[in-house]
């Protein structure tokens, strides 16, 4: 982790006796930590007997690329140790490209094996923001709050000290960069643990370019075919591949 004092002699300005320091790109790389167990259910008996097989906590690790116009979201480092992973978690190994500055994605999702290429709009989120603070990854990170898909709650943190607007997933439209996403109806958190001084080109950048084309409204059409018949699980795994 590069500690604040090592950004602020590698990035900033001195006026006045006084360091201001703007980060306009690099590379944030992301912990992405679900409760499994939360989603099981207690009343089956598989979900019982895999309690026992699977670890409560399980971990993903994501990179983002960014300047201050285009972010790039991708599969990150594998864990050091060996994970089962539960059935119905979706791992989300989806990689995003975001063109901040017209408000646009590329998303390449794969799903059971097949690969969807999808364009669409960058997700709008009304956020609240409030007054709490919590420091990220060396950064002190202000507490917003939103909704997705009608009913999903999600508390964000973010950091006007980067520049670009985006953030993990398809998380984006708070006043600097997203360190910090908890989503408590998925059990789930996306924290920042290190940014990642580097110089960030086009090609780092560029959008996906496998798998077949839809738009964002075809491709959630053709999302509710592939997930039909999965019963009480549905919804879950509806929301897990929507984001």
């Amino acid at each position: 982790m590069i500690t604040r004092a090592l950004l602020v002699l590698a990035l900033s300005g001195f006026s006045s006796g006084v360091f201001c320091q703007f980060i306009s790109k690099g590379k944030i790389e992301y912990e992405r930590k679900t409760n499994q167990h939360a989603l099981m259910d207690d009343d089956n008996a598989w979900d019982r007997m895999a309690k026992n097989s699977v670890p409560k906590f399980i971990t993903f690790y994501f990179d983002l690329s960014f300047d201050k116009h285009k972010t790039l979201y991708k599969r990150g480092r594998v864990p050091e140790t060996r994970q089962n992973v539960y059935w119905g978690l979706f791992d989300g190994d989806n990689i995003i490209a975001s063109d901040l500055d017209v408000a646009q994605s590329v998303t390449q999702k794969n799903i059971y094996g097949n690969a969807y290429l999808i364009t669409d709009s960058i997700r709008k989120i009304e956020w609240k923001i409030g007054e709490e603070i919590r420091n990220i990854a060396g950064f002190d990170c202000r507490k917003a709050v939103g909704r997705i898909m009608d009913s999903i709650v999600v508390i964000a943190f973010y950091t006007d000290e980067i520049l670009a607007s985006g953030g993990p997933e398809s998380f984006a439209g708070l006043p600097g960069m997203i360190l910090g996403i908890a989503i408590p109806k998925m059990h789930t958190t996306w924290y920042a643990t290190k940014l990642q001084l580097a110089e960030v080109s086009e090609k780092d950048l560029a959008p996906p370019r496998r798998g077949d084309k839809f738009t964002g409204t075809e491709f959630r059409e053709k999302l509710s075919a592939i997930i039909k018949g999965y019963g009480e699980r549905s919804q879950s795994m509806q929301w897990q591949m929507m984001l």
